[in-house]
């Protein structure tokens, strides 16, 4: 066990790395989500495609900011502990915010 601040460059690393990977996966599901929606107008309304396009952009674009900025300082935060050892399991744990976040908005659908 390592002493509090005390973790190796490649461990802050995989952790980083983890936390980004679950952001990226939110944006490519989103994307393919985004992909199969209809780009054709029923009637004077925007097309189910547009509409996820402008969530995304009003909704999903900050959302995922403001998360990836509080999982870097939940990321931090954990690091200077020494309850968790595992680098994936801190990455994975920083990346709660966005995890609640998409949850919240599946629930909704």
């Amino acid at each position: 066990m390592l002493p509090a601040g005390r973790r190796s460059a490649a461990s802050r690393v995989v952790a980083h790395v983890v936390l980004f990977g679950w952001h990226g996966l939110v944006i490519i599901v989103y994307l393919a989500l985004l992909d199969r929606q209809s780009s054709m107008r029923e009637s004077w309304g925007n097309a189910p495609k547009e509409d996820m396009m402008i969530f995304g952009f009003q909704v999903g674009v900050p959302m995922l900011l403001g998360s990836l900025l509080v999982g870097l300082v939940l990321l931090r935060r954990l690091m200077a502990g020494n309850r968790i050892n595992s680098a994936v399991v801190l990455g994975t744990v920083a990346a709660a915010p966005v995890l609640l976040c998409v949850a919240v908005l599946a629930g909704q659908a």
